[in-house]
Order: structure tokens, then sequence, then C-alpha cells
């Protein structure tokens, strides 16, 4: 059992504590840190996740601190399971708390993050109003999020340190200090849209975690596409001009454009991405809130029924074609199915 272990701060990155283990303890480099704590040199906590937190916890006094605690409160478990179905949450969640090398693939965390920056990021208000309440600095999960560039709590820009992590550094320790370099802040006003967007990546992330079914916001996404008419009725087309577009004009250059091509938007929208990022852009757009895209809608209608009474009752393909704002050979085919 290790002699002292700190407490993890609101907001913290388990993998900030770890690095405020390394400095408390005096440990010369962190493979010993790592081999105290987890029993292996190369066993560490990535900066999303937290290694194999069971080795860790069996050190500490009974009752400390639990996994689910250190998952769910200090790593980016939440927001990456946050869309997925019941059974992938809970086969994800048991990958994150056994250590699985194959979590992050199994997660799908190198996809989802995109651009990613390497850079450690921080807020110069936290990070005074941490000085003055715990005597040091922390590395915040919130601010370490893909894409997030605003403190939401502050409301200001996050801005660069020069600490710089990557895969290839897993091995090593970066904590906060004093001598950490803050790059100056941007005197840009901080745009609405994107206040929006990081005020729902803070959401995804913090908010109460359940099992069940994430990917109901798959229905709610192709509901508000069709009521703003980016979609055809059927679901059968989706106008992604239209949607880039729409997208181009709220965020400007505030969000890469590789996020929100029209290759990025099919890849969403036919859910072969589960990207949470990808998803909450076009939340904001479609001005849905993280319980409008966790809770399914009351009733969907089946316009392909619809389309296919009128038929039989005598309405002609082309009429029905014209009412439905699609061509007749797709009602031929839904019609005939």
């Amino acid at each position: 059992m290790i002699s002292f272990f700190p407490s993890p701060y609101p907001d913290e990155l388990w993998y900030s504590v770890i690095c405020r283990y390394h400095v408390h303890s005096g440990n010369y480099c962190a493979k010993h840190t790592l081999r105290q704590l987890y029993g292996d040199n190369f066993c560490a906590p990535s900066l999303m996740l937290c290694g194999p937190i069971n080795t860790l916890l069996a050190q500490l006094p009974q009752g400390f601190l639990s996994a689910k605690d250190v998952v769910m409160q200090h790593t980016f478990y939440p927001y990456y399971a946050r869309f997925f179905p019941t059974q992938r949450k809970r086969s994800t969640y048991a990958y994150v708390v056994n250590g699985n090398p194959l979590t992050v693939h199994r997660m799908g965390i190198s996809q989802a993050n995109g651009n990613h920056c390497s850079v450690m990021r921080y807020c110069p208000v936290c990070y005074q109003e941490d000085l003055q309440l715990h005597g040091e600095p922390y590395w915040h999960r919130s601010h370490q999020l893909p894409d997030m560039q605003i403190c939401t709590k502050h409301r200001c820009w996050l801005v660069d340190t020069d600490v710089a992590y990557n895969s290839t550094r897993q091995q090593e320790l970066f904590p906060a200090s004093f001598t950490m370099q803050l790059k100056k802040q941007s005197a840009e006003p901080v745009p609405g849209c994107l206040l929006a967007l990081d005020s729902l990546l803070h959401d995804t992330l913090d908010s109460s975690f359940d099992y069940r079914d994430g990917s109901v916001y798959q229905a709610v996404l192709d509901c508000a596409l069709r009521s703003r008419g980016w979609r055809s009725l059927t679901g059968g087309r989706t106008y992604a001009t239209k949607i880039e577009n729409a997208l181009l004009n709220l965020y400007g250059s505030y969000v890469p454009a590789t996020d929100i091509s029209a290759k990025q938007l099919h890849a969403t929208l036919c859910n072969k991405s589960v990207a949470p990022r990808y998803v909450l852009q076009l939340a904001v757009l479609l001005r849905l809130t993280l319980y409008d895209l966790l809770h399914a809608p009351d009733a969907v209608l089946d316009y392909k029924a619809e389309m296919k009474e009128m038929y039989q009752s005598g309405a002609s393909m082309y009429h029905i074609a014209q009412l439905y704002g699609t061509d007749a050979k797709t009602v031929a085919r839904w019609v005939k199915q």
C-alpha cells in the first residue's frame, strides 16, 4: 500500500492526479511513479482514460475512491460513450476499468478525435482560482476535450500552454506547474455559436451518465432534418450540401472545414461514425439540447406506409411524388415493397 495519494479536485483529469502524485512523491522519473502505482513501467494512464485502475485502487484505503468515480468524473469515458447503445456502453466501461490496450480502438477515440489539439490548454481565470483555493494548478478535464476552445464556466478563451502531449509520450508525465508558460489569451469576443457548441460539449462530458440506449440520437436528428427540409420525408435522401452550407454559415472558421464536409456529414448521418463532436455540431445547428438528443421522439410518421395507402386508394405515383417532394421512381420502389 502506498503511503499517500492526492484526492482528485473538481473537474480534474485522472492523468493530472497522477502528475500531482509524481510531484509530491519526489520521484526522480515518471517510470518510478508508474511502477509504484500500476506495478509496471508501461501501464500508464492516457490523457483521456485511466489505465488499469483496479491495480492502483487496491493500494488505497478501502472506500477512498471507486473505479466508477474515477472513470465517470475524471476521464473522457462519459463523453465518448454518451451516444453508444447500451451493450457497447457496458463493454467499453469494462475495457476502461481493466486498462485494456484496445480500449481506444474499441471506443473509436482515434476516429472521434480528428483535429484534437496535442497541446494542453488552460483557462487563465481557472488557473488563478486553483492557486487560491488549492495552492497548486491542475489540468481540468473539460479544457482538454477535442475542439473545446472556451472555458464554459468563465466564458473566456482557453489558451495553449507549452506542454505538448501525444500518444508516443504516454510514459511521461507533464504536471501543471507554477513555471508553466501560458500563451497570450485572444482578445477576440467569444462568438455565440462557439459558446453554444462548447457548452453542449461540456454537458455531454459532465452530465449524469446512465446505460440507456444512447443511439436514439439518430432518430432525433432524422426528425429534425426532415422538419428543416434537409432530408426527404422518406429518409432516403439527405441534402448534404444544404446542411454543409448552413454549418459553414453558423461556425465560419471556428470549426475545421473537414468536420463539416459532405463526406463527414454522410458518415455521421448514416451511422458510420459516432464521434460526439460531429453529432453536437449538428445539434447546435438544429437547436437541440443534450436532453433532446437522448430522448426519442414520441412518434415518427411512417411516410412509406402513407404513400402505399394513397397509391392503393387510387392516387398516381406522380401526384404522390409531388406531395412528398420526391420522384416517381422512389415512390414506385416504396409502394411496391
